[in-house]
């Protein structure tokens, strides 16, 4: 059995002619222009051949992407989680993706899917409200060998649980080491000092978790996965307080300390793995890059890229105000249904028109204030263009891809994380 490397969540799983795609995405500028491969991709999708099977996790572009999608093959195999919604699903019949066959693997259960081919999903952490809606983690046991991906998903206690009594010997283990979100970068009440520390901390306690993570599942072989991008464009100087290292080496000075170093593998783009021989092909060794690399990569090839909120400007016509009330309507109606109400406002800043709405999530309605006007706390205030405003508003961009697009300015007051108020953002739409 061999593992390909090729960089995010993009990998290919061979064995005995069958080959696996995981989660394509390897065409740049997704999320609206702003993410592009980091360390660089070393393939184009149509250097990778045919595929008998693909597993998407989810339905965020860096693990589903049309611009990849378009080029498989349709006899693939399509290898998704059982969920209602399920995004995925939608998302192939939207584009007209009509793969042959579309598996959808219930959790904790699995489907065979050959004599010699059997794959199991494990749920995301019921605790992230965000991931439980869209994610999934997948267990393949393939001819007596077992690769866990966990792409996206941090493995949580109930998971790992289920994953040890029902697979105590994995062979590899995909494991997330990383993250990144608009906080600390965008975030206009910290100073730069703050925002450094605040990254340092967030990547500390993210490695950490790597490492226990692989203390737990105890893996023979175990490789940092997924988070592997970087922001171009006119917001691409936030990336230095982004809370993800700037390759999936960063790992490997905690794994050293814990006593797992012979565990740890890290591979270039385009290596090869074999788990029979543990040989790697080419027989290269592995490239750390520094932040340094990245920005000397942004400054030559992305820091001018303009994201699509850039290309284009609404007319001042537009009604900024009733998509602001319809939208504010809709987020009323879904927190009356959940009965949640937060005791936080929400600032919206439209920075062509000086234009700032506040809505409390307390009261129904949204209320329009002067620019400059003093709000109470709490409150979380996002600024943005006028347009980006509108695309938001519509739901063309939504406000959880805007954050990891960096595409928001913020101001949270006090610093406190309530990750209600961000579950109840995204429903701030028509």
């Amino acid at each position: 059995m061999k593992f390909t490397n090729i960089g995010g969540a993009t990998a290919i799983l061979e064995h005995r002619g069958k080959r696996m795609l995981f989660d394509p995405w390897l065409d740049d500028g997704i999320f609206h222009g702003s993410w592009f491969h980091w360390p660089p991709a070393a393939a184009e999708i149509q250097d990778l051949g045919r595929f008998d099977y693909v597993y998407i996790s989810h339905i965020h572009e860096d693990h589903c992407s049309a611009g990849t999608i378009r080029h498989i093959n349709r006899d693939a195999e399509i290898i998704i989680m059982d969920r209602q919604p399920n995004f995925v699903a939608q998302f192939l019949k939207a584009n007209d993706f009509n793969f042959d066959k579309v598996h959808l693997v219930p959790p904790r259960k699995g489907m065979q899917l050959s004599d010699d081919l059997f794959v199991d999903m494990i749920e995301a952490d019921p605790a992230n409200e965000m991931a439980y809606l869209v994610d999934s983690s997948i267990v393949i046991c393939w001819d007596g060998h077992v690769i866990f991906n966990a792409n996206d998903c941090q493995p949580h206690a109930a998971g790992v649980a289920y994953l040890k009594e029902r697979y105590p010997r994995i062979d590899l283990a995909l494991l997330p080491y990383s993250g990144g979100s608009g906080y600390p970068s965008c975030y206009v009440n910290l100073s730069d000092g703050q925002k450094q520390a605040e990254k340092d901390r967030i990547l500390k306690q993210r490695t950490a978790g790597f490492v226990e993570n692989t203390r737990q599942i105890d893996p023979r072989y175990v490789l940092p996965f997924a988070d592997q991008y970087v922001v171009g464009g006119s917001r691409s100087h936030l990336n230095r307080y982004v809370s993800h290292g700037s390759c999936p080496g960063v790992v490997a000075s905690q794994v050293e300390q814990a006593g797992l170093g012979d565990r740890l593998l890290l591979l270039n783009s385009g290596q090869t793995f074999d788990l029979e021989s543990a040989a790697k092909h080419p027989p290269e060794p592995y490239r750390m890059f520094s932040e340094d690399d990245r920005d000397r990569y942004i400054a030559d090839h992305l820091a001018d890229k303009p994201y699509d909120h850039e290309r284009v400007m609404f007319a001042r016509s537009v009604p900024v105000e009733r998509l602001m009330q319809h939208a504010r309507q809709r987020l009323w109606d879904v927190q009356t249904r959940r009965q949640t109400f937060p005791q936080w406002r929400l600032v919206l800043d439209c920075t062509d028109s000086r234009r700032r709405f506040v809505i409390d999530l307390q009261a129904e309605g949204v209320q329009e204030t002067d620019f400059e006007a003093t709000v109470p706390e709490p409150f979380l205030r996002m600024s943005g263009s006028d347009t980006l405003m509108i695309m938001l508003l519509m739901g063309h961009v939504s406000w959880n891809i805007a954050d990891a697009a960096l595409f928001l300015d913020y101001e949270r007051r006090p610093n406190t994380y309530d990750p209600s108020i961000y579950v109840l953002l995204n429903f701030l739409r028509l």
